[in-house]
């Protein structure tokens, strides 16, 4: 399925992007309660040797999205195009109620260019956490917020993994470092369903997927995400994306239309 890329939105994508940054600080679906027997440690291993193997396959998604994000100061819906691809390609666009664009983005992993085509603004900069956090609000590599959004969720530097059957069906898989805990939720599918990062205990993250497809679709439609400490809770729904599709050549490369005010946001 192919999608025509506009220019987009700003707030929109503003919000589309927190979404998905927010994914690689801060989420949260309920942690299982119910945790049964502990499973050997050569079933852990195995276990997340399959599932890596398995999410690996995806290099890209491009698709439609509806995107909904609650804070203290925001309650915001929109409508967003995003492409995403390996290993830190990005295209985002956002479209207001009227279906009007009102904010690009666009990287191929050398160069951030972010358009406001209704204030004839071009940003253009390095992708650098730093530079994507003047747009999205929160500091994030970009590679990890690709990463999150092809259903592979970064994974911590873990000394030791423990696998824990549930008895509601599926798996917990605990993966320790050294002040930092990840926790690995699966259901009766081996599908990933919650990703929560701990900060020696403290829920600094948690990501959800949701609404998978038929026999055999690993990918989700929806993407859940919850930052306790801002209090904001995202949510993205993909309509009917595409993984591993042709992309266009150029398709991450912005180019400022003729007459816009260029910004550097290298510059002090």
């Amino acid at each position: 399925m192919k999608y025509k890329v506009q220019t987009v939105s700003c707030r929109y994508l503003l919000i589309t992007l927190l979404l998905m940054t927010t994914l690689l600080t801060a989420c949260a679906p309920v942690r299982p309660k119910t945790v049964g027997e502990q499973m050997s440690q050569d079933f852990a291993a195995e276990f997340m040797l399959e599932w890596s193997e398995n999410s690996a396959r995806v290099t890209s998604v491009q698709g439609l999205a509806k995107v909904k994000v609650y804070s203290p100061d925001n309650k915001l819906n929109g409508t967003q195009v995003i492409l995403a691809e390996k290993p830190d390609r990005l295209r985002a666009e956002t479209l207001s109620l009227f279906g009007s664009p009102i904010l690009l983005l666009a990287t191929d992993g050398e160069r951030l260019g972010v358009l406001f085509p209704t204030r004839n603004l071009y940003y253009t900069g390095a992708p650098s956490p730093a530079n994507l956090s003047r747009f999205v609000r929160i500091p994030l590599r970009l590679a990890d917020l690709v990463s999150v959004l092809l259903y592979q969720p970064p994974m911590i530097d873990a000394w030791s993994e423990k696998a824990f059957e549930l008895e509601e069906g599926g798996w917990l898989l605990m993966r320790n470092g050294s002040s930092r805990r990840q926790e690995l939720t699966f259901n009766g599918e081996r599908q990933l369903v919650e990703a929560s990062y701990f900060d020696r205990d403290k829920l600094v993250l948690k990501i959800t997927y949701g609404k998978f497809g038929g026999a055999g679709d690993h990918f989700p439609l929806l993407f859940g995400i919850e930052l306790p400490e801002q209090k904001t809770t995202a949510s993205l729904e993909f309509s009917d994306p595409e993984t591993n599709g042709k992309l266009k050549a150029g398709i991450f490369q912005l180019t400022p239309p003729a007459g816009v005010t260029i910004v550097s946001l290298d510059e002090k």
